[in-house]
């Protein structure tokens, strides 16, 4: 069994054959590859392995490890990614992933550290190490009364923000997409947000090129106050980037956001808004405060860790000051 290293337009092929519970917008080659346009380090790689009608499929992110040309560190895009694959027999599973260890091996591929979608539970197709990371909130959309599950906190916010006027709506149009660019990274710099989460005017045009991919933008008084990316799959509504100003905040408009997806979402037929967790694994992050008020359904965020190459990776180490006994913070030794 040998992993085929495949096209996007293969990959994608791949992932629309795979269980519709499987097909998260977030975890298909098409998102693995506008979001790779964040930072120019990474290298996108769509990698499958095929056995009859089974199959198993992987888009990954590829990063130079510090200090290395020729080393390599895996991950999976930012938010969620991880294999799929279309059985849960655990023999082929098992062949899938020794297969793709070869590949990692034989490309200089060290480490990996990958983020599963709880809403595709997918971690069961990685054959590392897992483990718990924090809860996230999963709105359910088919209850017959949807906002029955607000908090009184929510709905509160949604009659002020009612009251004052403001409205939401959503597009794809370029000029909206060039501006949530400018308007999230103030946000993120009112916020004090390290640089990192500043993303270029790149990385939204390419999500801008996504068929699942729109901006909810809420208006008061002709102004944005808030707005947000969501990837509006057929099962699942992902909510995936947001930002407010602080007249939005104050308004209640970042209430205004998640209810008004909420509405389109169930009208499309979806079952699910996800939303997502807080900044930290802490039970009283504000992040996840803001999030549990609009549902109680909490579902487990995981994170799986490997060393594809056990000596390479410790002789990498070493160069760090790191040895067994005392390893880095980060598989990716870049701690």
């Amino acid at each position: 069994m040998n992993v085929q290293q495949l096209s996007l337009a293969d990959a994608q092929r791949w992932f629309e054959a795979m269980p519709p519970s499987l097909r998260v917008a977030s975890l298909s080659p098409v998102f693995a590859a506008a979001d790779a346009k964040r930072d120019a380090r990474l290298q996108c790689r769509w990698l499958g392995v095929e056995e009859g009608e089974r199959r198993w499929l992987h888009s990954l992110h590829l990063r130079p490890l510090p200090g290395d040309p020729g080393a390599w560190g895996a991950t999976s895009p930012y938010g969620y990614g991880g294999p799929l694959a279309n059985v849960g027999d655990a023999a082929f599973l098992a062949q899938a992933w020794g297969a793709y260890g070869d590949w990692c091996r034989a490309h200089g591929v060290l480490a990996e550290f990958c983020r599963f979608h709880p809403e595709a539970r997918n971690e069961a197709y990685f054959g590392g190490e897992v483990e718990d990371n924090r809860l996230t909130v999963s709105v359910d959309l088919l209850l017959p009364q949807l906002q029955a599950q607000f908090s009184t906190l929510a709905t509160r916010r949604l009659r002020r923000a009612g009251r004052l006027g403001a409205t939401a709506r959503f597009s794809r149009s370029l000029a909206d997409w060039q501006q949530f660019g400018g308007f999230y990274r103030a946000a993120m710099t009112a916020m004090g947000a390290a640089p990192w989460y500043h993303f270029p005017d790149a990385y939204f045009a390419a999500l801008a090129t996504l068929t699942p991919a729109w901006l909810c933008i809420c208006e008061l008084e002709g102004a944005w106050a808030s707005a947000g990316v969501y990837l509006f799959g057929e099962c699942v509504v992902e909510y995936h980037l947001g930002a407010s100003t602080a007249a939005g905040h104050q308004a209640g408009t970042a209430y205004l956001l998640q209810a008004a997806v909420a509405q389109r979402g169930r009208a499309a037929g979806a079952h699910s808004l996800y939303l997502g967790g807080g900044t930290t694994p802490a039970a009283d992050n504000t992040l996840l405060f803001y999030k549990k008020a609009f549902s109680r359904r909490l579902l487990p965020f995981r994170t799986g860790r490997t060393i594809h190459d056990e000596d390479a990776y410790w002789s990498r180490a070493a160069l760090c000051g790191h040895d067994r006994a005392h390893p880095p913070a980060r598989i990716l030794l870049d701690a």
